[in-house]
């Protein structure tokens, strides 16, 4: 563990190391994820062709830095941009479990923030796992932003950075914060449905949720898959820079909003940790919504895990991503 790492772990929890699971498990994750992974690549590269994006959800451009040659950043200027202008900067992470999934996801909700906040949004792309395990996704993005910091070509205005993302990409936005160079740039963080405590197995959370009629979450078996994956036997559970309900309250970003799916195993570890941080923890109905100082919560009634993503179906599903974005306003 580095020297920054190493100081960003909370000493009030104690570590939880990873154990190697038996060998029938992890073959099982290995074939059971490979599979998964060509499919997203069939599937995706399918829906893209029959579902072209329209001009107005394309990037204004698209860059590569130095830092990472191989990772591509997908930048959204807002309709209304005027030359000279200096604009907040929103840096978008995508979702995928750290095992699938690219940038270009996200165009559709990028393009639509940029225009109705005015923002210059940059969505980010990270190393996948089991390939590139923890914690080269949050170095990568870490350094992506630092490089799109440092872009003068961009009209950035750097005293109003924020940075969010979809499930795993609100994982990685809450992590990369943390590191020295982002840590007191980044102003805010807004999250989907993102996980933040990798210390109980699937299996906990599953059993955890307070609605046991609702739809089967997605997440249900790929979630051991990217346990295999993303996090090696021997690291602790507890790392702050894995699972962000550890980190101390000082070390993220000083105004944060969690918006979470009702119907999602992983909505009780985020409901908790947004509680946590605005010192609401235990007090009132935990599920309401709330906003208190710099801390946010909303819970997504009746959607599951993903709801904001709906391939293949762009004009039936476009209202609920409307409403999404109609939560945050």
């Amino acid at each position: 563990m580095s020297e920054t790492r190493a100081a960003l772990v909370v000493e009030s929890a104690p570590p939880l190391l990873k154990i190697r699971l038996p060998f029938s498990h992890r073959l099982n994750c290995f074939i059971k994820l490979w599979v998964l992974k060509a499919l997203a690549t069939i599937f995706f590269a399918v829906d893209r062709l029959i579902h072209p994006p329209p001009r107005a959800q394309r990037p204004t451009l698209i860059q590569s830095y130095p830092c990472r040659p191989a990772l591509q950043t997908r930048v959204f200027y807002p309709p209304n941009y005027r030359s000279g202008d200096l604009l907040p900067l929103y840096l978008s992470i995508h979702g995928g479990g750290f095992v699938v999934g690219d940038p270009q996801h996200d165009d559709e909700f990028c393009s639509m923030w940029a225009k109705r906040t005015s923002m210059l949004v940059v969505s980010l792309d990270y190393s996948q796992a089991p390939l590139y395990p923890f914690p080269i996704a949050i170095h990568d993005i870490a350094a992506l932003a630092a490089a799109v910091l440092a872009d003068a070509s961009l009209p950035i205005d750097k005293t109003k950075v924020a940075i969010g993302g979809f499930s795993a990409g609100g994982n990685l936005a809450l992590c990369a914060s943390q590191l020295s160079g982002l840590k007191g740039t980044i102003k805010a963080a807004l999250t989907f449905y993102p996980i933040v405590d990798w210390s109980h197995p699937p299996s906990e959370k599953l059993d955890a949720r307070p609605y046991k009629g609702g739809p089967k979450d997605a997440l249900e078996f790929s979630s051991y898959w990217s346990d295999w994956a993303y996090v090696l036997p021997g690291h602790n559970r507890r790392d702050p820079l894995l699972s962000p309900c550890y980190a101390r309250k000082e070390d993220l970003p000083p105004w944060v909003y969690v918006i979470a799916a009702e119907w999602d195993m992983l909505r009780l570890e985020s409901q908790d940790m947004i509680h946590e941080l605005a010192g609401l923890a235990g007090v009132g109905d935990q599920e309401e919504d709330f906003e208190e100082g710099t801390y946010k919560w909303t819970l997504a009634r009746g959607c599951s895990h993903a709801f904001t993503h709906h391939f293949g179906q762009r004009a039936e599903k476009n209202r609920k991503r409307e409403l999404s974005v109609t939560m945050m306003e």
